[in-house]
């Protein structure tokens, strides 16, 4: 699911929206509505999950998820899972550019499975399954070494998902990665360096890489194998990504900082 970050030039106010869908689950309310040209998602609470642009569906609007696209510095997917679904924008920008490239999406949700086909036009396509199922339990029955990239971002109504924080959750992930695989994830926080999570991770990921999203969000890219890459030849390459994604990817890429 999305994080609670609001996008950059947001446009129409909250109040100011019309919304189009209600329904309710175990797990609450999915509310759509209309601000404008964008899309926007949300779980009966002031927080956006999801906001895409309803003429340019792959175009980021939320500034956390431009910069996971960072991950894509470090390995050349053929096969990227993506935990948390929301309104589906890195599915559809992924989708987009790497339609070669199969996708697996894991949603806790079927109302937002649902919702994301009927109003966020997600693609049906035989590259793209998405699950109904916990993340968790997903990846602990995941085969090893099944995937290159793991994109995890899942959020609820008030904030991050506790999934996010726990041991065995860094552990299913490991796993789950081949051996030259990188987690991408979005924290709300980033956890103290030497909390029990971080020493894990730390521990875990022979190569750790931190982004400040400046609005709350915390980016952690985790390398199974360190990126073998000069410091130039990133550059290159993000520059070659900008210009693919048409999103300011350099600027990001400068406040990535390594932690190991």
């Amino acid at each position: 699911m999305r994080s609670s970050q609001y996008p950059d030039n947001a446009g129409k106010s909250a109040s100011q929206s019309k919304e189009l869908f209600r329904s309710t689950d175990e797990f609450g309310e999915v509310i759509v509505s209309q601000q404008g040209e964008k899309r926007v998602l949300s779980f009966a609470s002031s927080l956006q999950q999801s906001s895409l642009l309803i003429e340019r569906p792959h175009y980021l609007m939320h500034e956390y998820t431009r910069i996971m696209l960072l991950g894509l510095l470090f390995v050349k997917p053929q096969h990227i899972t993506v935990l948390g679904l929301g309104g589906g924008g890195l599915v559809h920008c992924l989708h987009h550019f790497y339609p070669r490239v199969s996708l697996q999406v894991v949603e806790l949700r079927q109302l937002v499975i649902d919702v994301a086909y009927e109003w966020f036009d997600l693609p049906e396509n035989y590259q793209l399954q998405v699950t109904c199922q916990d993340a968790f339990d997903y990846l602990g029955k995941a085969p090893e070494s099944s995937t290159n990239l793991i994109l995890s971002d899942l959020y609820e109504a008030d904030g991050m998902s506790q999934v996010q924080v726990q041991l065995l959750f860094i552990d299913n992930v490991y796993k789950v990665l081949d051996e030259n695989g990188w987690l991408v994830i979005n924290f709300h926080y980033l956890p103290d360096e030497n909390s029990d999570l971080m020493q894990h991770v730390m521990q875990q990921f022979n190569e750790v890489i931190v982004c400040d999203v400046f609005k709350g969000n915390w980016v952690l890219f985790c390398g199974k194998s360190p990126c073998e890459l000069s410091k130039q030849e990133l550059k290159s390459y993000v520059k070659q990504l900008a210009q693919k994604f048409e999103m300011p990817l350099m600027y990001y890429f400068k406040q990535m900082r390594k932690l190991v």
